[in-house]
């Protein structure tokens, strides 16, 4: 197996890792954090209406052609919440991109 092969197969947990680093880093450094960190989104199915195509309907919302829908429910966790969210979520991605990137050498390996 050529290094090029390995490296794309640790593509994904590398960005597990990637992402687990700035979770954990958003978390420990306030200066990390942006103006509505702790802001959250809920878009669910709204009254049974349910979409085939999402990715149509964000590239025709990006065009114009279409209105962005609302989301059913929004809000602000509060600081201990939010730490505590970006804290599990961060530890979790971090194991398995790490996980994952020691599975493979160790495929490689033997």
């Amino acid at each position: 197996m050529s290094t090029f092969e390995v490296l794309i197969e640790c593509l994904p947990f590398l960005a597990f890792v990637g992402f687990g680093l700035y979770l954990l880093l958003t978390a420990l450094f306030p200066s990390w954090r942006e103006k509505n960190w702790k802001h959250w989104k809920f878009y669910g199915i709204q009254y049974g209406n349910f979409t085939q195509s999402t990715y149509l309907n964000s590239l025709l919302q990006g065009l114009g052609f279409a209105k962005q829908r609302k989301p059913v429910s929004e809000g602000d966790f509060d600081d201990k919440t939010a730490l505590l969210l970006y804290y599990i979520l961060g530890t979790i991605f971090l194991i398995l991109g790490i996980g994952g990137l020691a599975l493979i050498v160790y495929h490689n390996i033997t």
